[in-house]
């Protein structure tokens, strides 16, 4: 494990204070959970990302009339497949 000094906007240094006497749980692994959970949320975003441009650079996409059909029947059929690529 690595120290990690860090200096936090008062108001979040506040919130994680009253997270932690709520919860019981440490301010550090407050603050460690949440940068996990950020750093995951990016890694994930990125890959997407990456595989939307890869998508694109090789003519792969939706049909937009098929991906709002697909999207009206989500409250019907929320596991419905979206539509394949083209």
């Amino acid at each position: 494990m690595t120290k990690l000094e860090l200096m936090l906007p008062d108001a979040v240094s506040v919130a994680v204070e009253t997270l932690s006497r709520q919860t019981g749980q440490s301010q550090e692994d407050i603050v460690a959970r949440a940068i996990e959970v950020y750093l995951d949320g990016r890694a994930r975003w990125y890959a997407d990302m990456e595989t939307a441009l890869a998508h694109a650079d090789g003519n792969l996409g939706h049909d937009g009339d098929e991906v709002l059909a697909w999207m009206a029947r989500w409250g019907d059929e929320p596991d419905a497949p979206p539509p394949a690529l083209s």
